[in-house]
């Protein structure tokens, strides 16, 4: 009831009829066009696309180092093995929120302002106000990024198909060359037949005041981002290593006999026996942390 008297008395109203307004402030960073001028359910889709850009980066890049990172725990060099166990325990005992300052008041903070930056892999600019790089201008976008989910889904079919005809007849077709033509093959297509176009727009510094610079074109990636995305990565990393190394380590040293007695290959080893399993079903968990720590 206290709630509701003071809202009355402020002339404020209960519901979400607030989503409709006008939001007046800006953020810095956005996916879809918005200025202050636009609605407050505006900005929240933009706060949304954003979450969902640093935990899509987040995944595939926590993904990878983990699974480096995992297997180099088991490695017989024992620099890589070290190496690796410190990794995990100085990046795990780490709190989350404590890494994100190092590395956005740390870190970033000792980058060159945009007039001092050098020029990295020829075409890119780190600096204290971001990451500026090439940014692709696409002509007929819609239809490459339709071929590309057909390519998809003909990915998923085939593999499937692949499966069952081994299982059936015994043969073993070669899945991931075929996919790799059919997933890289029929977008690259679209630029032959498709009409479509990809060129880049590259940063070029620009000065604004006597002592302020910044850059034209190209895609500016602000540290806000770097800093959320390299702190969650190395984060969420080092518990995905540990779910890799604890999935080999979980094989029994039977199932491995009996593989390495009817000729299956390391890898093979690991594809078909019950790691991979373990590895999915951990997976989750640790993607998930990614959405609710971002």
């Amino acid at each position: 009831m206290n709630a509701q008297e003071n809202m009355d008395t402020r002339g404020i109203q209960f519901g979400f009829g607030f989503l409709s307004q006008e939001a007046s402030f800006d953020i810095q960073f956005s996916l879809i066009d918005y200025d202050g001028s636009h609605s407050y359910a505006r900005a929240y889709l933009v706060g949304l696309l954003n979450t969902l850009l640093v935990a899509f980066i987040g995944i595939i890049l926590a993904t990878l180092l983990g699974l480096v990172v995992g297997i180099a725990r088991l490695s017989p060099n024992y620099l890589i093995r070290k190496t690796a166990s410190f990794y995990i325990e100085f990046f795990r005992n780490i709190p989350l929120l404590l890494q994100i300052f190092f590395w956005y008041f740390a870190a970033l903070r000792a980058l060159p302002m945009p007039q001092d930056a050098t020029l990295l892999l020829g075409s890119s600019f780190m600096t204290i106000k971001g990451l500026f790089t090439p940014a692709p201008i696409w002509t007929n976008f819609d239809v490459f990024f339709i071929t590309l989910i057909v390519a998809m889904i003909l990915v998923f079919f085939f593999v499937k198909f692949a499966k069952k005809k081994q299982e059936q007849e015994g043969k073993q077709l070669p899945v991931l060359i075929i996919s790799l033509a059919i997933f890289m093959g029929l977008p690259l297509l679209t630029f032959l037949v498709g009409g479509v176009d990809l060129s880049f727009s590259f940063p070029e510094l620009r000065k604004m005041s006597q002592s302020s610079y910044t850059f034209d074109g190209g895609m500016g990636i602000p540290p806000e981002l770097i800093a959320l995305t390299l702190a969650l990565t190395l984060y969420t990393a080092t518990f995905i290593a540990e779910n890799v190394r604890a999935g080999i380590q979980g094989i029994g040293k039977g199932q491995k006999e009996a593989a390495a007695s009817i000729g299956l290959t390391p890898s093979q080893v690991l594809k078909i026996s019950n790691y991979a399993t373990s590895i999915k079903n951990n997976y989750t968990t640790n993607y998930q942390s990614i959405f609710k720590f971002n």
